[in-house]
């Protein structure tokens, strides 16, 4: 996930499923959103951090996740490039992460998402499933946003998961990231999650993109 908060628009359903069907995964942020709220009075950086972990960590539990999520470290809208160390040693992290716990399958931001830290997960995400040889998938959020998003996602296979028992799961959980909804942070260069990208949340199915050159799959989640 970019973001604290992407768990939810992007993924929650899928979350949420996979939970309830007792195969709970493994959430990894890649930055920890301090720069949500530049400027804000009496809101350092740090703060911010840390207000949008203890957030994330409350959704997570409200789409029915018990396992701590991974801490990627990340700087918010700062992604390593992929020739840098930094992008190298978090590779290598989450192979890691993947060969442990047998990881077949990682989910992501969809590359075509306008927001570098979006972009940055992606690109993230395709070199981890190369060198573990997992199954890769996107998720869409700002990607809604988009014009002419069918040609723009162009020839990847589309997979719906069925997620409409989950949507109270997913609003409240969109509701505890009350620092991007308007409240908690207050002045500055204060972000707040527009009502249209809310409504994602009600969405009564999950869409996953998986690239055409990617082996086929079962169509579950």
């Amino acid at each position: 996930m970019p973001h604290p908060d992407d768990e939810t628009l992007g993924a929650g359903g899928l979350i949420a499923r996979l939970c309830k069907d007792g195969a709970p995964p493994i959430v990894a942020f890649l930055t920890d959103g301090s720069g949500s709220h530049v400027g804000a009075p009496g809101w350092t950086r740090r703060r911010i951090a840390a207000l949008r972990r203890a957030e994330a960590r409350q959704a997570l539990r409200a789409l029915g996740a018990s396992v701590a999520a991974l801490q990627l470290g990340w700087g918010d809208a700062a992604p390593h490039a992929t020739d840098t160390a930094a992008f190298k040693r978090t590779v290598r992290r989450l192979v890691a992460v993947c060969r442990r716990h047998r990881i077949g399958r990682i989910a992501v931001t969809w590359p075509g998402e306008p927001h570098c830290d979006h972009e940055g997960a992606a690109t993230l995400a395709a070199e981890v499933s190369r060198a573990a040889e997992t199954h890769l998938f996107h998720y869409l959020v700002w990607g809604w946003t988009q014009d002419d998003l069918a040609a723009a996602v162009g020839p990847a296979r589309v997979r719906r998961i069925d997620t409409h028992a989950t949507r109270a799961r997913q609003r409240r959980a969109l509701n505890l990231h009350r620092s991007q909804l308007g409240g908690r942070i207050l002045g500055g260069e204060a972000f707040c999650l527009p009502r249209s990208m809310r409504r994602l949340v009600d969405q009564p199915v999950t869409l996953l993109l998986e690239p055409r050159h990617a082996p086929r799959t079962i169509d579950r989640p």
